[in-house]
């Protein structure tokens, strides 16, 4: 529950679906109206029309008067899972913090109109807080903007991107080297198959290419199982969660390409040392 003023909407850029939102008239009054949020609005009416509705909220009634449009969350806030309910009645009916000196409020939204007066806009409302609170030494308010928290997650973002990074360079080295023991083990039971090429016409280009070709073929197979586990999980995830499952064809094309890439990369020792074994000794050898 959130107590608000009317200029929530333009600052928020929040859009009324049905009916209205709270206005002046409603804060003047102490007026027990709400306006929900599309998910709560959902969960409480269904198909009804809330419009006009009684909820009860701490044994108080309060009128519906409106329904917003989605809106989605902000920073782990969901928006649609609210009730907006005019500032004064919530001081009085709800947290009960009514104060001769004014509202008691927990924080503030705050527009600019231009996004390169950002910096001077939260530089004098820190300075209008100091001065109201009567501070001298620490702060007892945060400002925070927009730009602020973009760049923390963007922060955030870029160290998760780094960790990811890292632990998928590790998994696929150490797949590569797998593949490339397993293709040495291959090369070795197949001694004999080679020499036998070998002295029938085989060049070494020949048995390079076919050994190359088989390292890609097992790594793409391997990329694919992966990719098709992977399109498992983000289902099973998008059906059993309220995330929203979203998947890339670039990136299943691009996931199973570098899978092909490291067997390629690591099938190539192999693929040479199967080039160049001497076919006498390889069929002495088998």
């Amino acid at each position: 529950m959130y107590g608000i003023t009317p200029e929530l909407l333009p600052v928020r850029n929040f859009a009324v679906a049905q009916g209205r939102f709270i206005d002046e008239l409603d804060l003047r009054r102490t007026q027990k109206v709400v306006a929900l949020g599309s998910e709560i609005a959902e969960q409480l009416y269904g198909n009804v029309n809330p419009i006009g509705e009684t909820l009860r909220i701490k044994n108080t009634s309060f009128r519906v008067v409106g329904v917003m449009e989605p809106k989605g969350s902000t920073f782990g806030t969901n928006l649609d899972d609210t009730v907006f309910m005019p500032i004064t009645t919530m001081a009085a009916q709800i947290s009960g913090q009514t104060s001769p000196y004014g509202l008691a409020v927990t924080f503030i939204n705050v527009s600019v109109m231009d996004e390169s007066q950002m910096r001077a806009t939260q530089f004098q409302i820190e300075n209008l807080l100091r001065l109201r609170h009567r501070i001298t030494n620490e702060d007892d308010f945060t400002v925070r903007s927009q730009k602020d928290l973009q760049e923390t997650t963007g922060a955030i973002t870029g160290a998760l991107t780094i960790l990811l990074a890292t632990v998928a360079s590790i998994s696929l080295i150490v797949g590569g080297i797998g593949i490339m023991n397993i293709m040495l083990v291959s090369v070795t039971e197949r001694t004999q198959e080679i020499g036998l090429r070998k002295a029938i016409g085989a060049s070494p280009s020949d048995i390079l290419m076919q050994f190359t070709i088989e390292a890609v073929l097992l790594s793409v197979m391997g990329g694919m199982i992966g990719t098709g586990i992977g399109i498992a999980g983000v289902a099973a995830v998008g059906a059993l969660t309220e995330f929203e499952a979203g998947l890339s064809p670039t990136a299943i094309v691009l996931a199973t390409g570098v899978s092909g890439g490291i067997g390629l990369i690591f099938g190539v020792l192999p693929a040479r040392r199967a080039a160049q074994l001497d076919p006498i000794v390889a069929l002495r050898t088998a």
